[in-house]
């Protein structure tokens, strides 16, 4: 029974073996079918860089232009291939084997080296370029920006900085393309000084912060000292030099602003009581001019702007004079402190007297000899027969010239007598009978100019003068 059981099992082995062969191949077929070779993109692999010291110990500094990153193309199973990512893999750029182009080859291994042997592995670009360059060290001012505001009623000072200045080290062409080392402070509400440490940062010539690993600054963060100060209001005063045009008088000065903000000290806000802007320069001029100026230049020394406006346009303001010619007549000359008790006055015009009056022509071009009041003041004038001194009313807004002589006679007035006594009068006689009077000089001739109370074609244009 047991030998025919066994003759049994040999006789059919072969059909056993043929259906386990049948199964391999079945289940082979459904593997690869459900299980097959699938490609794959991958991007943006970081790339370590090894060995860059010894570029850095040349005295030279290097910069990566191109493959910081890489991308590859992988081959495999679908079921190991799809569960890969840019984390599962090492791309690395050995720098001590340059190309004479300073380029290094970028390669790149999964971090599971299981998978060595069942992917396949193709790098799309697998050169890391270089700039190398000498290495280069300058000098920066410290730049405080600030952010916010501060309280109502208070402004900004001058911020300071420890250290002022800091180095930066790093590849030439980057330290060429350095504009500014900046830190920047918050004030938003603050009324008192205060101080802050700020990290640097490096920004470009177009604002830009420079963020490269290849630049490096000696110091880390920077103490700001922030003063706040209260505010004050002043007004701006203006100043010229040098004189206008001949023929032309400077009639006012006007400006866009008239008044500014400033802040500072307390004890040196307290002693300003104005701005003043002094050097606009009238020379020759003969229209009106207009001069731009930056406020934050004229300002005393611990006192700054508050103000949003820097920028002043002022306008010195001119007009052609007019010259006005009045003929004056004995008639028109007022004798003043006269005595006519003892003496009596009479004038004489040698030629024609002449008043000529130079001003702006609302202000002479309805002058008449009324509005000059000429006059002679009888004051400590002797008995004789002179040259007069003749006044005139004078005003700040036009020039007076006086040309011609005027003669003024004084005599003693003649008593009073009876008919008896008249061979006893106390006369001096000449031989024609006339009488004879001692000439004597007296005060002016009136042939001067007098310029007093005008204001005048240059300097400072004071226009609450008074008439």
């Amino acid at each position: 029974m047991k030998n025919r059981e066994k003759r049994g099992f040999f006789k059919t082995i072969w059909l056993k073996l043929l259906s386990l062969v049948i199964a391999f191949v079945i289940w082979l077929i459904v593997v690869n079918v459900d299980d097959y070779k699938v490609v794959k993109e991958i991007y943006n692999i970081p790339v370590e860089q090894i060995n860059g010291s010894e570029i850095e110990e040349s005295g030279l500094v290097f910069d990566v232009t191109s493959g910081e990153t890489v991308d590859i193309v992988i081959e495999g199973r679908r079921s190991i291939v799809n569960t890969l990512s840019a984390n599962d893999f090492t791309a690395v750029a050995d720098l001590s084997k340059l190309s004479y182009t300073n380029t290094a080859k970028i390669n790149v291994s999964p971090k599971n080296s299981s998978y060595d042997d069942k992917i396949t592995i193709t790098v799309v670009d697998d050169a890391m370029s270089l700039s190398i360059e000498e290495k280069k060290s300058k000098q920066f001012e410290l730049v405080v920006s600030t952010k916010g505001n501060v309280a109502d009623g208070y402004a900004l000072g001058k911020a300071t900085t420890a250290p002022a200045v800091v180095n930066v080290t790093g590849p030439e062409s980057l330290i060429n393309k350095i504009k500014t080392v900046r830190v920047t402070v918050d004030v938003t509400n603050r009324y008192e000084d205060f101080e802050v440490n700020v990290k640097p940062v490096i920004y470009d010539g177009n604002d830009e912060i420079m963020t490269s690993s290849r630049l490096e600054m000696n110091v880390s963060e920077a103490k700001v000292s922030v003063p706040v100060y209260e505010t004050k209001s002043v007004p701006i005063r203006f100043y010229t030099t040098g004189k206008v045009a001949d023929g032309y008088e400077m009639t006012d000065i006007t400006a866009s602003i008239n008044e500014i903000v400033v802040s500072g000290p307390a004890e040196e806000i307290e002693k300003l009581s104005y701005i003043s802007i002094n050097d606009l320069d009238v020379s020759g001029i003969t229209e009106n001019t207009t001069f731009e100026r930056s406020i934050s230049s004229f300002l005393p020394e611990h006192i700054y702007l508050a103000d949003s406006v820097d920028t002043i346009v002022i306008t010195v303001n001119v007009e052609k004079l007019m010259v006005r010619t009045i003929n004056v007549t004995a008639d028109d000359i007022e004798l003043i402190n006269k005595n006519d008790e003892l003496y009596t006055y009479a004038i004489q015009l040698q030629g024609a007297y002449v008043i000529t009056v130079t001003g702006l022509e609302r202000n002479v071009g309805g002058l008449t000899v009324e509005d000059l009041a000429p006059s002679i003041d009888c004051k400590d004038i002797e008995v004789g027969v002179g040259p007069a001194d003749v006044s005139v009313k004078l005003s700040s807004k036009y020039r007076v010239d006086r040309n011609g002589t005027v003669l003024l006679t004084v005599a003693d007035k003649p008593e009073e007598t009876t008919e008896e006594g008249k061979d006893n009068k106390d006369n001096t006689s000449t031989e024609n009978g006339s009488t004879e009077f001692t000439t004597e000089a007296r005060n002016g001739n009136g042939g001067i100019s007098d310029n007093s109370g005008y204001a005048g074609n240059g300097g400072t244009l004071d226009l609450d003068t008074e008439e």
